[in-house]
């Protein structure tokens, strides 16, 4: 999806949409109405693609803000040795009601 955008008049999606269906393919579609952009066209592949991106760099965006948290934790000293707070999770287990 590298390719420049393709413009079309609107009236195009009613009497070629097999043609701008095709375009998408290659490259987005960008739909004018009056003269001006308002739509843009892109394939069911590419729309997929998008948005499996999108969901990736959330998950990352996400992963960066706990590491970001665990460093403030960190310098401003709110640190627990491993050992103690394993001993800590366990007791917390025991101590459940199950």
């Amino acid at each position: 999806m590298n390719n420049p955008l393709s413009i079309r008049p609107s009236k195009d999606i009613r009497n070629n949409y097999a043609q701008i269906s095709a375009l998408t393919r290659e490259s987005p579609v960008a739909i004018t109405v009056n003269g001006k952009e308002d739509t843009v066209i892109i394939s069911h592949e590419d729309y997929q693609n998008q948005q499996k991106y999108i969901s990736e760099l959330e998950a990352k965006i996400a992963v960066y803000a706990h590491l970001a948290q665990a460093m403030d934790d960190i310098k401003l000293g709110r640190i627990q040795d491993s050992d103690d707070a394993f001993d800590e999770i366990l007791s917390d287990l025991e101590n459940l009601d199950v």
